[in-house]
This record gives structure tokens, sequence and C-alpha cells, in this order.
């Protein structure tokens, strides 16, 4: 299937890349928390930059984080790690509050390199299930292991953010 065909299932995304196939991976969790809540953690600023960034994922601080929330809207997280700002910045490709967000994913000094994040939510009583699925583009294989200790960090620091 070439990159301007629409796929039949609707929700298999192409991403830029120049060196071969795409890599993905999975991850889960169960958060002690309400679906809407555990969802709204992923969209409102102040909630994302008390667990997607900072010293519970890895040594940064948080500089400035901004969106607009919407299909096609875009974000700006501005970090500060090891002395240098790294800007993530993309756009929210899906949006179905609260089960599932899509989302674009860049990362300065590597911001041709896109990837896809998204996660997908249910609620198990008074309890969420998450389930993460992100797309690395080929280039950014060698930094997979890497990139999935990061979002299990967050993935635990957004948990933890529920059990208080």
């Amino acid at each position: 299937m070439s990159a301007d065909q629409l796929s039949m299932f609707g929700s298999e995304e192409v991403l830029k890349t120049k060196g071969g196939k795409a890599i993905s991976f999975n991850l889960n969790k169960t958060i002690n928390g309400p679906q809407q809540a555990v969802f709204d953690h992923w969209l409102i600023p102040v909630f994302v930059g008390e667990w997607m960034f900072g010293p519970k994922v890895q040594a940064e601080k948080v500089l400035e984080l901004k969106n607009t929330v919407r299909k096609n809207g875009s974000y700006e997280y501005r970090i500060e790690r090891k002395g240098k700002e790294i800007i993530h910045s993309g756009e929210f490709l899906e949006l179905d509050i609260p089960n599932r967000v899509t989302l674009s994913w860049r990362e300065s000094p590597k911001e041709n390199l896109e990837s896809q994040i998204s996660a997908q939510f249910s609620s198990e009583g008074s309890k969420t299930r998450m389930k993460l699925t992100i797309k690395l583009p080929a280039e950014l294989g060698p930094d997979k292991d890497k990139i999935k200790d990061s979002w299990s960090a967050r993935c635990k620091a957004l948990a933890e953010k529920f059990n208080k």
C-alpha cells in the first residue's frame, strides 16, 4: 500500500521513515483511577508536567507546556535536560474522549524523525486499563530500549499519581 492510499481498517498510520520498516512495541498499565481522569492526564498541561516529564522519568526540568487539544491540534513541551533545551512536539491525530488519544511525537534534536504514540483506555470497575502502542521510525531502532524504558517510567509515574 502506498502512503497516499487509505487503509481499509483506518487505524494504520504511515510513519515518515527512510531507514526501513517502522518498529512497534506495546506497554500495558492498570491505573487506580477513573477512565476520564486518567485520560485527562494526557491532555491538561499541568497534569502532563507531573508524570510525562521531570525527575520521576529522568533528570530533567519542565520549562513550558502548551497544547491545543483537538484533532489535528498541536502541542509543544519544552524540557531542560543536562543543561540543554529539548522540545517535544507533535499533533493530536486522534481524540476519542475518554477512550483513545493518538499523537505524533518529535523530539529535538531529531525532530525530523516522527514517532506515533497511541493510548487506549478502558474502564475496569474503579480502575483504568491503559494500553500504549508506540511506533518508531526505523532510524530510531537503536534507541528502542531506551525509549521503551522512558515510556515505562512515564506509565509508572502516571499510575503513582492515582495511588495517593
